[in-house]
């Protein structure tokens, strides 16, 4: 019985630390959003940092489309980077932790 116990904690250890090296992992890749019009360009990280954030000139006149473009492709960005992190969560799970009845990946 112990044994098991003990192989159960281990298991959740390695795994916590598959965890940890999944959030630097994810923390250190980037990708760039551009807005549908091509006027804003968003770099941010896997883990939802935003690096950089290029505007066309012809926009910094026009306040209100600024930020509607802005919150519109900062959301396309936010998606992928939720998408990106559930897939990778649900990988690192399924190869770190033991089999619990009643949970799926």
């Amino acid at each position: 019985m112990y044994g098991n116990i003990m192989e159960m904690m281990g298991k959740l250890q390695s795994a916590q630390e598959n965890f940890e090296k999944l959030k630097q992992k994810l923390d250190s890749q980037s990708f760039t959003e551009n807005s549908s019009d091509g006027t804003i360009s968003i770099t941010m990280t896997e883990l939802a940092t935003i690096k950089d954030i290029q505007i066309a000139s012809g926009l910094l006149a026009d306040k209100e489309q600024l930020e509607d473009t802005l919150v519109v492709t900062l959301n396309k960005a936010l998606e992928k980077v939720k998408q990106n992190a559930m897939q990778e969560a649900k990988n690192t799970a399924k190869e770190s932790l033991p089999p619990i009845p009643g949970l799926s990946f």
